[in-house]
């Protein structure tokens, strides 16, 4: 054996199991797009001079609040442990 990786050797749940990691690190790289875009237009906001695009920006905020809330029942979904992490804290 010489100690490296190989797919081929994975039960089907192991296989499964990788999948569902992928997805998860693709997820959480989302939420974190999601929270900077929240973080951005909320400082865009404070430097607006035009209270028509600061409304705007404060409806896309909106938005973005209900694609964290999404995303984030989405990862509790396919992750069990952090599922029960938010439920500790609730």
């Amino acid at each position: 054996m010489n100690g490296s990786f190989n797919e081929e050797n994975l039960s089907p749940e192991e296989e499964k199991r990788m999948l569902i990691e992928d997805d998860l690190d693709l997820l959480r790289e989302d939420l974190v797009g999601e929270l900077q875009a929240i973080n951005q237009y909320q400082e865009h906001i404070e430097s607006l001079g035009s209270e028509e695009a600061a409304a705007t920006l404060e409806h896309i905020i909106e938005e973005e609040k209900e694609h964290v809330a999404e995303l984030v029942k989405l990862i509790q979904s396919l992750d069990p442990v952090q599922a029960d992490k938010f439920r500790e804290v609730s």
